[in-house]
């Protein structure tokens, strides 16, 4: 159990206080100018941060001419009609954090028994977890899964998952998905495995609330070996070993999407990477088709799988033609939906479409040439939502590549004998933005492993999508193994 002191710096989003240290008089005979108020003490700051099962210890001592009462009360700030309950009733408060998290109110009444007046103090108080936010590294040591995080303060928590008796994860996983999302509800963290199986974990709490054979009906006997999500979140998909593809609509305020019945109809094979769309209309999500080499899409609303248009003369590319291998896909600036592709030859290029407007218009805009090899080595990827710009790894380096210039840049070469394991944006949304975290679409988090030790760096991102001058780099070390990681908003 910890104690806390200190006080942590938090954004003001919610935050304004109500008469910092003002007070309510109720003076009777007194006239307001002939005495002196009460004053809260000035070691009360206007806001704390505290984790669940914490001790948060306050002093409120105030000065008055007689007896002085307290009362020391918090309420939700989601709660409107600010039901309170009372916590303390001493200049000392020592205050158990057990409550949900989220924002409240922390409040802090005074009361001079001689002269009447009041004291009021109301204090800003965020409740989370230590696993409320930050970025988690999916690891894999001695045949066991396991989940550490790096807070945006660089705190770490190293290896808090515990796998249940029915749950024991002891499957090597595959890849780390986290549902950040304006539904408070349902935001459930995915990880898959080589087994294959697919399973899903309570947002806040990382219990594990069952794997892939739950989320369809009795009997239905089927092999799942992917998870995904549209971008806003109004439909979960699983995909089948077969590559048939499977949605339910969100309705259950849970982190278990469970309801998939039958698959998406058409004569295709999906293959993992799905392409996501910035808007759910018309088009609700598209996938890669293998079977016949061309994108596939599913209109908002329907349960089928249709190939786009036949290619007009002048587009960049042929969208029901595609020969390339799909190693990533991923929405970037402007609402631009992008695939990078590896052909024959081994070269990587990268697509850009849009997606919007694309049974209207032919979605393929252009083709731009990467202008590398991967030599054998795996290859990372992710976008920037503000700028034109794609980073990637290969062969042990970072660059950004600038779609406006076509142009690559070194920004950063990793360590001999440290090996890429994952590269990701901190990326936002409309409901996660800068004005929440600053570092959202201006930090990259990078996972490198080095034999038996998982490495997990962030770099700070400038205006141009360079790296910021000054000191851009964090560095922590002594993880297991990591194999991949996400960003995680607080619930």
């Amino acid at each position: 159990m910890n104690k806390i002191f200190k006080l942590t710096n938090c954004t003001a989003v919610l935050l304004l206080l109500v008469l910092s240290s003002c007070l309510k008089q109720n003076l009777g005979d007194y006239k307001p100018g002939s005495i002196n108020d009460l004053s809260t003490s000035n070691s009360l700051k206007d806001a704390y941060t505290v984790n669940v099962d914490d001790i948060l210890k306050l002093d409120g001592s105030v000065q008055g001419n007689g007896t002085i009462t307290y009362q020391w009360s918090y309420y939700s700030v989601k709660d409107n009609a600010g039901v309170k309950k009372v916590v303390g009733n001493s200049a000392q408060l020592e205050l158990k954090i057990d409550m949900e998290t989220g924002p409240y109110f922390l409040v802090l009444e005074t009361a001079d028994t001689k002269t009447g007046v009041k004291g009021y103090k109301k204090i800003a108080l965020t409740v989370k977890r230590f696993t409320s936010e930050g970025w988690l590294l999916l690891t894999w040591k001695d045949n066991k899964t396991n989940l550490s995080i790096v807070s945006s303060d660089n705190d770490v928590l190293k290896d808090f998952l515990r796998p249940s008796n029915d749950y024991s994860l002891n499957f090597k996983p595959q890849k780390l998905i986290c549902i950040n999302d304006w539904d408070k509800n349902s935001q459930p963290i995915v990880i898959t495995t080589e087994q294959p199986n697919v399973y899903f974990l309570n947002h806040e709490t990382f219990d594990i609330l069952g794997d892939g054979d739950g989320v369809f009906p009795a009997g239905a006997n089927l092999t799942l070996n992917h998870y995904g999500a549209d971008i806003y979140n109004n439909s979960f998909y699983m995909w089948d070993k077969d590559g048939l593809v499977y949605d339910v609509s969100r309705k259950n305020p849970i982190d278990f999407p469970a309801g998939f019945d039958q698959p998406l109809t058409g004569n295709y094979k999906a293959g993992k990477n799905m392409v996501p769309v910035s808007s759910m209309f018309p088009i609700q999500a598209v996938f890669y088709d293998e079977l016949h080499k061309g994108f596939i899409y599913q209109k908002m609303g329907e349960k089928a799988m249709v190939p786009f248009d036949v290619k007009p003369a002048k587009a960049a590319f042929d969208m029901n033609n595609f020969t390339d291998e799909v190693k990533f896909a991923g929405n970037g600036a402007a609402d631009m939906s992008y695939v990078v592709g590896k052909n024959p030859a081994g070269d990587y290029r990268l697509y850009t479409m849009a997606l919007n407007g694309a049974l209207d218009t032919y979605p393929a805009l252009a083709v731009d040439v990467l202008g590398f090899k991967d030599g054998g080595k795996p290859v990372f990827f992710t976008l920037s939502g503000k700028l034109p710009v794609l980073y990637y790894i290969v062969n042990n380096a970072l660059y950004v590549y600038k779609i406006s210039e076509k142009q690559s840049t070194l920004l950063y070469s990793f360590p001999v004998g440290e090996s890429a394991a994952a590269l990701s944006m901190l990326s936002g949304s409309p409901w996660f933005t800068a004005k929440d975290h600053p570092g959202v679409e201006n930090r990259l988090g990078v996972a490198m492993n080095s034999g038996t030790e998982g490495i997990f760096y962030t770099f700070e991102l400038g205006s141009t999508g360079d790296l910021k001058p000054g000191t851009n780099r964090n560095r922590i070390g002594g993880f297991d193994p990591i194999l991949d990681i996400a960003y995680k908003m607080m619930k």
